[in-house]
C-alpha cells in the first residue's frame, strides 16, 4: 500500500506537461526495448536458419560421399577377389588366344606391345596395345565382345580409321590389373 501512495504522491505533485514527458519517455524506452528484442530475435533466428540450411547441405554431401566411399570399397573388394582368383593371368596369352579364335593373326600389323604402370602404389596396370589392318566391322565387334566377356580385362583405348571400302584399321589398347604384392613376388 505504501508503494501505491508514493506513486500517487509523485504524480500529484508534478506538472501535467512534465508528467506527459515522463510517460512518453517511459513508453519510448519500453517500445525501444521491445523493438530491439524483436529485431535481435528475428536476426538471430534468420542466422540460425541459414546455418541450419548449410549444415543440412553439408550433411547431404557427406552422405553422398559416404555412399561413394562404400561403393568404392565394394569395387575394391571385388577387384581384389578377382585378382586372387586368377593370380597367374597373362594378358598376352589371353589376347593371343582371342586373336587366334577369331582368326585375325594375319590382319595384325605387328606383335602386341605390353607395358606396365603402377597405380596408387597398390596395383600395377598391365596394358597391351595391338594394331590391326583391313578388319571389317563384324570382326571388330566380335573381337571387342570376346574381350569384354573377360571381366579381368577392360578396353582402355580404341582408335578406328576407315580405309578404302568397308575395311578399318584399328589400334586397340586393353588392360588388366595386378596387385603390387604379386608383382614384387616375381
Amino acid at each position: 500500500m505504501t508503494l501505491l501512495n508514493q506513486l500517487q504522491q509523485i504524480f500529484l505533485t508534478q506538472d501535467i506537461k512534465e508528467f506527459y514527458k515522463r510517460i512518453g519517455l517511459y513508453a519510448g524506452v519500453i517500445v525501444f526495448l521491445i523493438v530491439g528484442t524483436l529485431y535481435y530475435y528475428y536476426t538471430r533466428t534468420s542466422d540460425l536458419h541459414a546455418a541450419l540450411k548449410k549444415v543440412n547441405k553439408d550433411r547431404q554431401e557427406v552422405q553422398h560421399l559416404l555412399k561413394k566411399y562404400k561403393r568404392v570399397l565394394e569395387q575394391k573388394e571385388a577387384v581384389n577377389t578377382m585378382l586372387e582368383e586368377e593370380k597367374n593371368f597373362k594378358i598376352q596369352s589371353f589376347f593371343d588366344s582371342v586373336v587366334q579364335q577369331h582368326q585375325l593373326k594375319g590382319q595384325q600389323k605387328q606383335d602386341a606391345q605390353v607395358s606396365e604402370e603402377v597405380l596408387y602404389k597398390r596395383y600395377t596396370e598391365i596394358k597391351l596395345t595391338a594394331q590391326f589392318k583391313q578388319i571389317n566391322t563384324q570382326e571388330l565387334s566380335e573381337l571387342l565382345r570376346s574381350i569384354e566377356e573377360k571381366k579381368r580385362v577392360y578396353i582402355k583405348d580404341l582408335a578406328i580409321t576407315k580405309t578404302k571400302g568397308a575395311a578399318l584399321d584399328i589400334s586397340l589398347t586393353i588392360a588388366t590389373l595386378k596387385s603390387q604384392s604379386e608383382t614384387k613376388a616375381r
